[in-house]
């Protein structure tokens, strides 16, 4: 395959259609705001435009995007003034690898489906506005009528709850 930059239009559409999903996902993944993932996937797939990749197959082409993304939310992290550190990157990638690798991660989607229906609508809100809503905590115990601390505690047992509850799913 010839590296994208080359490509028609329709093959160019069609190779974004093919990965912008995961590339999305792992954005949001390594906690990209739901305010920038819109703005970064594009950037990506601009980088492939203006860089000279060569297609080597979905799990490299899969990968080079992946550290392309790591580096453009890396960037806009920086600019403003949020350090990541890159440890917890790192594992993120070597966590979504093994997601991604045996079916595209639906069985993991599955079970965080199941694990978010049995939380209480207290933790199911705290986590839309969080998440989905790109809220902060003070706002979202604005909203609420909870302190920030008391919203930072939901998210930390929401999430420990969670990861115990997938992980449980994934085993069984």
């Amino acid at each position: 395959m010839k590296a994208p930059s080359a490509l028609s239009e329709q093959a160019l559409e069609d190779f974004v259609r093919e990965h912008q999903a995961a590339v999305r996902a792992f954005l949001a993944y390594l906690g990209a705001p739901a305010s920038l993932l819109d703005d970064l996937v594009q950037d990506v797939f601009l980088s492939v435009l203006a860089a000279r990749f060569e297609d080597r197959g979905p799990a490299s082409t899969a990968a080079w995007l992946r550290v392309v993304a790591r580096h453009l939310f890396l960037k806009a992290m920086e600019k403003e003034r949020r350090r990541l550190p890159m440890k917890d990157l790192v594992a993120a990638e070597e966590v979504w690898v093994e997601y991604a690798r045996a079916d595209e991660g639906e069985s993991w989607r599955a079970a965080l489906r199941a694990c978010l229906e049995r939380l209480d609508r207290q933790a199911q809100e705290v986590l839309r506005l969080r998440y989905e809503a790109s809220l902060a905590q003070a706002e979202i115990g604005a909203r609420l009528g909870l302190g920030e601390s008391g919203v930072h505690s939901i998210l930390v047992r929401t999430k420990k709850r969670l990861r115990a509850c997938i992980e449980r799913r994934l085993a069984s």
